[in-house]
């Protein structure tokens, strides 16, 4: 009997120590399931409402409560978010976690509104002002500082123009639009001379009947820095800048020189508020100070370089803006008697041709040419047209009327101290 209990103890002891082990190793090891409901990666738009599918655990095929759910996310805000799915037994160790990634996504793509029409219509040689546009996205708002634009117009061409309006939004949505410029040719008639002759009109009205002022400006400074112009040449800037803000206010016609050529030889009319702007000499006070002013009000200006002295070609930085015209290349320097004492007047005929026909291939105009020092005989009147200029100004003072010889046009003198009334006056 004995015997038999001692066995007895010993499986039983061998049956509760087998019991305990398999119990431990189930503690330490054996993982619940966790499975979700619905896909481990869910995509919803900006402010869609989202569906909570949640999730299940089972152990041994079972299934049991107790899953808990932690994380937010935002459906107003584009983003990832995790949410996570958690099942932690208190009579296991171990506990299971299972994620879900949901990502808010903005696809909506923002918009340009044009303002003005979609398609305009400009005379050559008229200015094109930018009507302007707003750009709104649903998710970011105002987007209009964000807009790209592209393109040019090339108001001295008839031709048709587009320009592009590009924006993309935070998300990397893209919009586009477009504008459509149309240059077109000036209305046109064609009536009969005295001689019985064609004459082609362009335009509308009488015409410039005082004439066509061409200003002339050469040097500026600024005053509220302390700069003093040091003679009459100079403008100070800020009266620089009213003048061509009223320029561009009053919405004066700027035409081209092939338009001044044809006008003085009584072939077009032109509109009554016409003016053409002009700079002499390329000083560096022309770069630093009235350029950002012309580029500010997009006027159309005939800027008069001697090439010879070009230097670091900042001129090329500004070709699509400024029509870069002839000073000559190197004959803006003394060396002959009477006039001016320039030494234009007086040059051995190739030696002068040579030297506009090298200004003309560093520029690549021969619109126009300002007589250096504004001295203007014979021998500089045949190289000049031996160079194929369509027009010559000189400083002399006036306006370019019909019937003047188009090699010899006046400028009006714009001059240190100058009122804005005798500004006007002088339009």
């Amino acid at each position: 009997m004995r015997k038999f209990m001692r066995l007895f103890m010993i499986v039983m002891t061998f049956i509760i120590a087998l019991f305990c082990t398999f119990f431990a190793l189930f503690y330490m090891f054996y993982k619940p399931e966790l499975l979700l409901d619905g896909s481990e990666y869910v995509s919803i738009g900006i402010n869609q409402e989202y569906e909570e599918k949640g999730a299940h655990a089972y152990i041994f095929n079972r299934e049991v409560d107790g899953v808990i759910i932690r994380g937010k996310f935002d459906n107003t805000k584009v983003g990832i978010y995790e949410i996570q799915y958690i099942y932690n037994p208190k009579f296991l160790r171990n506990m299971v976690v299972k994620e879900r990634t949901i990502c808010v996504t903005d696809s909506d793509a923002p918009t340009i509104i044009l303002d003005g029409d979609e398609v305009v219509s400009i005379y050559v040689g008229s200015k094109f002002k930018e009507p302007g546009f707003k750009a709104n996205d649903s998710y970011d708002g105002d987007l209009t500082d964000k807009v790209i634009v592209n393109g040019t117009v090339d108001v001295t061409k008839v031709g048709t123009y587009e320009i592009v309006y590009e924006v993309t939004d935070s998300s990397g949505n893209l919009y586009s639009t477009k504008r459509t410029v149309k240059v077109i040719a000036r209305p046109t008639t064609t009536s009969k001379d005295k001689n019985g002759d064609n004459t082609l009109s362009q335009g509308s009205g009488s015409g410039v009947g005082r004439g066509i002022p061409i200003l002339m400006y050469h040097f500026f400074y600024d005053e509220t820095l302390g700069e003093v112009g040091l003679d009459n040449n100079y403008m100070e800037i800020h009266a620089f800048e009213e003048q061509m803000k009223y320029l561009d206010e009053e919405d004066y016609y700027f035409p081209t020189w092939q338009e001044v050529a044809d006008f003085v030889d009584g072939k077009i009319t032109i509109p009554e508020k016409s003016v053409v702007v002009t700079i002499d000499d390329g000083h560096k006070s022309f770069f630093r100070l009235a350029v950002p002013v012309i580029q500010k009000y997009d006027i159309k200006v005939t800027s008069f370089l001697v090439t010879s002295r070009l230097g670091d070609k900042t001129y090329e930085n500004f070709k699509e803006k400024i029509n870069f015209e002839s000073h000559s290349h190197d004959m803006h320097r003394k060396g002959c008697t009477g006039g001016q004492n320039g030494i234009f007047r007086c040059i051995n005929y190739d030696l002068g041709l040579e030297d506009l026909n090298k200004s003309i291939e560093i520029l690549g105009s021969n619109d126009v040419i300002a007589y250096p020092y504004g001295d203007v005989t014979n021998n500089v009147l045949a190289i000049t047209k031996a160079a194929n200029f369509k027009v010559g100004v000189t400083t002399r003072y006036g306006k370019a009327k019909k019937g003047m010889d188009r090699y010899q046009l006046p400028r009006v003198r714009m001059y240190k101290g100058m009122s804005f009334e005798k500004f006007k006056q002088s339009l």
